[in-house]
Parts: structure tokens; sequence; C-alpha cells
């Protein structure tokens, strides 16, 4: 197998369609993007432990490898890292929404780890509403197999989002609703010219529209409007957002959206909540 330099990253956020988008680039004959598939092959042929990595990198069954967040995987170097990406193509890249939470206090070298790394690869960012978004991970967490979110197991959507203050701060349900500081820390890192931010829900509406925005943006041409995409990992839930929790986040989030607006005015936000 041959090993590349990836010279793109989706990067956010988790629970925005990473792993949609992650799938459909694939789509396009001049696009690798790294999916489970291709981590199990890889790892066989190598014959990887993957008791040896760590996050993402330890999951055959995750397109993540979370390589850039974790320094124990980042200190597996770089020989590893490049032999997740066997193909040859003019964009080649993987879907890690870790990479985005820069303030948590695990991920405190992923920016640094990914310019030593790549250079000054393309970034993309795909957004989704805040209340939506919370509501999804919350939902994740109450899944039986879910390996994260602990604390906010076997509690409703409404006591979840109350923990804010003290160490309760350290919400991730919230805080990975909230975008635009990381945002601005990758813009201003790797350049505004490398950073695609894209909005979840039009995805989702217009996908050939959008995905044909993000492969202008990798380098490589369109693919026709018919083209077929895939929704990966969608799900109905079981229980709604009574409306006293929605207007308190709506006013949580407000001036996060606000700023966020202000950066892209350009983007349709017409199907995200009013804040």
């Amino acid at each position: 197998m041959k090993k590349n330099t990836p010279n793109f990253l989706v990067v956010g956020v988790m629970k925005g369609s990473t792993s949609a988008a992650a799938w459909n680039l694939n789509k396009h004959d001049d696009v690798f993007c790294l999916t489970p598939y291709w981590k199990e092959k890889v790892n066989t042929f190598y014959g990887y432990n993957t008791d040896d990595f760590a996050g993402g990198l330890a999951e055959e069954s995750s397109k993540e490898t979370d390589f850039f967040c974790l320094q124990d995987n980042f200190n597996l170097g770089r020989d590893i890292y490049e032999s997740y990406f066997p193909q040859s193509k003019v964009a080649i890249g993987e879907a890690s929404p870790n990479y985005f939470h820069l303030e948590e206090s695990l991920y405190p070298k992923t920016i640094q780890n990914i310019g030593l790394t790549l250079g000054a690869p393309k970034i993309i960012i795909l957004l989704r509403d805040p209340i939506s978004r919370s509501f999804s991970h919350w939902n994740h967490i109450q899944r039986p197999n879910a390996n994260f979110g602990a604390r906010f197991k076997d509690k409703t959507f409404n006591e979840c989002t109350e923990q804010t203050s003290g160490v309760a701060a350290k919400n991730s349900i919230l805080n990975r609703s909230k975008y635009v500081d990381n945002i601005v820390k990758f813009r201003q890192a790797f350049g505004v010219e490398n950073v695609y931010v894209g909005i979840q829900e039009e995805i989702k509406a217009n996908p050939a529209v959008e995905y044909n925005k993000i492969f202008n943006f990798l380098g490589v041409n369109d693919l026709p409007l018919d083209t077929t995409y895939n929704a990966i990992h969608e799900a109905s839930y079981d229980t709604t957002i009574d409306e006293s929790t929605k207007t308190w986040l709506k006013s949580y989030f407000k001036s996060d959206v606000d700023a966020v607006k202000s950066l892209y005015p350009d983007l349709d936000y017409s199907k995200w909540n009013t804040y």
C-alpha cells in the first residue's frame, strides 16, 4: 500500500453530518476521504494492533483518527498516520470532528499538530443549528452503547443543559454548539482562503449543490446534479425539547450565532432556529 499526505480535513462539528461528508466525498474520483472500510484494510495490511491506539484510531468502526487532537496518537508518528491514506488523489483527507473543539482540555495542541504535519491543509467545518446539534448530542449519549458523556447519562435534556457553572461549565453538549471562537482560530492558523464553512441543514436539503461547493473548494470539478448522496447516522427521536428550554437556549447561543452570521453573512441560516 502507498502512503500519502492528506491535504484536507473535515474538522467538525460533532453531529454536523461529518460521517455523511466522509462517505459522500468519496463519490468523486479525485477525492479520497478515510472511512472505516479503509481503516480496517490498513490495519490488516500493516498488522497494526488497535490496542496501541487511542480514540477514533483505536476503533475500526469509526471514520475518525483523532491523530492530531490526542497526543498519544500524534506520538505514533507521521509514517503511521500517512499509512491510512493509501490512494493518491487530488484531494486526500479525513473527517475527525474532535479536531474542532480546541477549548477542551484533551485537545490543546490540535492546531499546532496539524500545522507541523500537514502545513496549511484545507479545512472544512460543517455547522448545524446549535440547539438541534445539542439535542442530537444528548440523544446520542442516551444510547445503550454510548462510550462518552457519562455525566449526562440518564438525565433529561433540560437537566443537562442547566449544567453551566463551576465544574459543570465544561458542558460539551452546550460548548460543542458554540462555534465562532474556534472558526477564528482555524482561520488564523491556516488562512481564511483555506477554511470552508458549510451549513449541515443546507447540505441535507440540497446535497448536489452543496457538495459541489465543497468539491470546488478542494480543487476538483463538479459532479452531475443528479448524483445521489447518502444520509448517514440519521436518527428519529422519541422526545422533544420543551419550549422553556428552547427559549433559554436561544438566549444562551444568541451571541455566538450572531458572531458566526457576521463572519459568514452569505450562508443560508433559514433552517436554523431564530436567535
